[in-house]
């Protein structure tokens, strides 16, 4: 048993320590093997993904519907074993969730700005095409303006 004042000693340096999150090397670090097999499907996706697309390029010079086709099915499969790769990292390494209540709260703030930002986009892009249509309407009317005005000359 320690003494009072030892026990006193041990608590507070146990409370004054902190609990961090594993860090991702150390995550990374558990299973390399894991990680290097994945890395090198990732590195052979894209390289096929690679000759897939020049194969659809190819197709398109001259221009071959058949060959389009079977080029863009070889890409969309690539794309998806892409996909597959991806889903399967995340499930096997999960993003840490929000620390602290303030992180969510941020977070909700931040993609809610972010929807608004797009809901203004989309409406500065509905104004201006709304000016183009003004604009060009203003100069109809200004060459119907003119054209009376030329047909009235005449008639004076």
């Amino acid at each position: 048993m320690l003494p009072t004042g030892a026990k006193e000693t041990q608590l507070r340096e146990n409370n004054s320590q902190k609990v961090h999150p594993q860090p991702m090397e150390e995550a990374m670090n558990q299973n390399p093997e894991a990680m290097e097999t994945l890395i090198s499907k990732v590195f052979t996706n894209i390289s096929s993904l690679k000759s897939a697309y020049i194969q659809l390029q190819a197709a398109h010079t001259p221009y071959d519907p058949d060959k389009i086709h079977t080029a863009d099915k070889l890409v969309i499969s690539e794309l998806k074993n892409l996909s597959e790769l991806k889903h399967f990292y995340r499930e096997n390494n999960p993003k840490p969730v929000c620390v602290s209540p303030q992180d969510s709260r941020l977070a909700a703030e931040i993609q809610e700005q972010q929807s608004l930002l797009k809901t203004y986009e989309v409406m500065v892009k509905k104004f201006q095409s709304e000016i183009q249509n003004k604009d060009s309407e203003i100069h109809q009317l200004q060459q119907q303006i003119e054209e009376a005005r030329q047909k009235r000359a005449k008639l004076e």
